[in-house]
């Protein structure tokens, strides 16, 4: 066959598996550097913020006066009734739950775990 001038005869083997290559989404077998990897992260916080002294104390008075009326109700429990023990027992959860909630927060937080913040405390001081 009659060989055609180069401006007729079309792309070429190598140009058309080039293209397809692009087409197809494979450009070069290494991967895309990225410029900014740690583009959406923000910087560490130059000083840790202030542990908040009043509310750690309330949450550990609340779970230490939680324990306290709990085993108050346990023991009134088994030794009396529980009819005595109901009061003891209720004022017991009522402090406990709250505390142990919130001490397992400022326990999270001086262990640095991930997620955890002292915006997780409900603070009414102002």
């Amino acid at each position: 066959p009659p060989s055609l001038p180069p401006a007729l005869a079309g792309p070429s083997r190598k140009d058309l598996i080039c293209r397809r290559g692009m087409r197809d989404g494979m450009r070069d077998r290494r991967p895309p550097a990225q410029k900014y990897s740690k583009l959406h992260e923000t910087p560490p916080p130059l000083r840790a913020p202030k542990v908040p002294k009043k509310d750690l104390a309330l949450s550990l008075g609340l779970f230490f006066v939680g324990i306290m009326f709990l085993l108050a109700g346990a023991s009134t429990f088994w030794h009396v009734s529980f009819s005595e023990a109901l009061p003891f027992t209720m004022l017991g959860s009522l402090c406990f739950i709250p505390g142990a909630y919130h001490t397992w927060i400022f326990y999270m937080i001086f262990k640095k775990v991930p997620g955890y913040s002292y915006d997780m405390i409900t603070s009414y001081a102002s």
